[in-house]
């Protein structure tokens, strides 16, 4: 059997890639749809009672959103 060529190895990988996005997709929704039961989260000033995938949701942005903000300040702090 021949090794394609590749040309041919650049036509299969956007649906490779599309595979791939597809199943994170569907792992992901069944991710959300398995943690949908209630907790109750509370705060200094106050509580609430929501679903745990937004509570999830919600640590990992704030999580993101530090992590991005913690990178900056420490390349910004090695530039100077």
């Amino acid at each position: 059997m021949s090794e394609p060529q590749p040309h041919q190895k650049r036509e299969r990988k956007p649906y490779i890639l599309l595979v791939v996005v597809a199943v994170v997709l569907v792992y992901l929704l069944a991710f959300a749809l398995v943690n949908t039961q209630t907790v109750h989260v509370s705060f200094v000033a106050f509580s609430t009672d929501t679903a745990l995938i937004w509570v999830m949701i919600a640590c990992a942005g704030l999580g993101l959103v530090l992590g991005i903000l913690g990178t900056f300040l420490l390349l910004r702090r090695r530039h100077r």
